[in-house]
């Protein structure tokens, strides 16, 4: 009997950019964004285009270490890619001194707060504000990110001041970067499994209902690439 694994469509990909008083801000730089997509795609047309049915085990075996090595790349390249946190003056204030000398550390955050120590002194260098409007961009990893968001996130504030506001906009921000780390992350997951699931497909009884889902958004993709005839 024939074997089936279906996987659902992946998520859609949230927004990267946003725009304030009329200018375009990236959350994640286009070329990086360019970058990881292009190697989704590598992986997906790999997998479309490559099998080892009917060829010798160590002619599966290097058709295998082939997906991973692509895997591995797109895995590190993920992993170094930074994001893009805008602050204006009152919001790098806010989180700045937040972190320094409101949050109360304990023996399970103290060591978190030190592993962004780099990054305070950074933000601190590039801390050049000529007014309470204009954003500067401070470069996170997803795991900074993750840090100042597990810290801040159970700072209580009294009332609808001015600091809930600066706050409320800090929590937006991390959440929309997050939001897109989310999705390559889940991209990770999947792609790691799909590997291990196309390599079953290298016996002759074995589908995977995937690859002709895979297929189906080249073919897609292809076709908004072609140039319209005038």
């Amino acid at each position: 009997m024939e074997k089936e694994n279906k996987t659902p469509k992946t998520n859609q990909k949230p927004e990267t950019t946003f725009v304030e008083k009329e200018i375009t801000y990236y959350w994640l730089n286009s070329d990086i964004e360019l970058t990881l997509d292009e190697k989704i795609k590598n992986i997906q047309s790999y997998m479309i285009n490559e099998t080892g049915r009917g060829k010798s085990e160590e002619e599966k075996d290097k058709i295998y270490k082939q997906a991973q090595d692509l895997w591995q790349d797109y895995r590190k390249e993920l992993t170094n890619s930074k994001y893009n946190f805008y602050l204006n003056r009152p919001q790098y204030n806010f989180l700045t001194t937040l972190l320094l000398t409101k949050i109360e550390y304990d023996v399970n955050t103290v060591f978190i707060g030190i592993e962004l120590s780099d990054l305070l002194v950074s933000m601190k260098e590039k801390n050049n504000y000529k007014n309470d409007e204009d954003l500067i961009l401070y470069q996170v990893t997803p795991t900074q990110l993750t840090y100042i968001y597990h810290l801040i996130s159970t700072y209580k504030i009294k009332g609808l001041t001015k600091e809930s506001y600066q706050f409320s906009e800090i929590l937006r921000k991390i959440g929309a970067m997050s939001k897109i780390i989310s999705y390559y992350d889940m991209i990770n997951k999947n792609l790691s499994e799909d590997i291990q699931t196309w390599v079953l497909t290298f016996d002759e009884n074995v589908s995977f209902d995937k690859l002709e889902q895979m297929k189906e958004e080249q073919k897609e993709e292809e076709t908004k690439e072609e140039p319209k005839e005038e």
